[in-house]
């Protein structure tokens, strides 16, 4: 994690301890995978999205409730995982300051070379924003203007 890279940088921490940081690493891992799985399989077998209640004593989605305690499950691992990373940064402060090493960034694959200036500004990345728009939403708003019976529900004044 980043915060294990920068913690030491921001705040001349002595080390981290590395079982630790492991076992955080891992059950946040191990979490996030018990927490999303279930939901990505029962959007496959069909389960409907974005209601507010799911009444699992109904036969027809009862068999899929057991993907909600198993989601439960990886939310726990989460929440505990989120607590050793604080435990973890709270005993790093509390040791004796030192001075940390430089700050290395990663080495480039390739040589260093010049950048041409069309890519090195704003101007093309600004049209191909405006042209991807244009793209992604042009055709079907062109689409709902050029409709000549859109339903257009009226609902009069004081009947609600």
């Amino acid at each position: 994690m980043v915060a294990y890279e920068l913690w030491p940088q921001l705040t001349h921490c002595g080390a981290l301890p590395q079982g630790l940081m492991k076992l955080q690493l891992w059950l946040w891992f191990i979490g996030m995978m018990v927490l999303s799985m279930p939901w990505h399989l029962v959007g496959l077998l069909g389960m409907p999205r974005r209601m507010a209640y799911y009444d699992y004593s109904h036969p027809d989605i009862a068999p899929q409730a057991w993907t909600v305690v198993a989601s439960t499950l990886g939310g726990f691992l989460l929440v505990i995982s989120a607590f050793i990373l604080v435990y973890i940064l709270a005993i790093a402060h509390r040791r004796p300051k030192t001075q940390p090493a430089p700050f290395a960034f990663s080495a480039t694959a390739h040589p260093l070379s010049h950048t041409p200036i069309a890519l090195n500004s704003f101007g093309l990345w600004v049209a191909m924003m405006i042209g991807l728009t244009l793209v992604n939403y042009g055709f079907p708003i062109a689409q709902l203007a050029s409709l000549k019976d859109a339903y257009v529900p009226v609902i009069p004044i004081g009947s609600r």
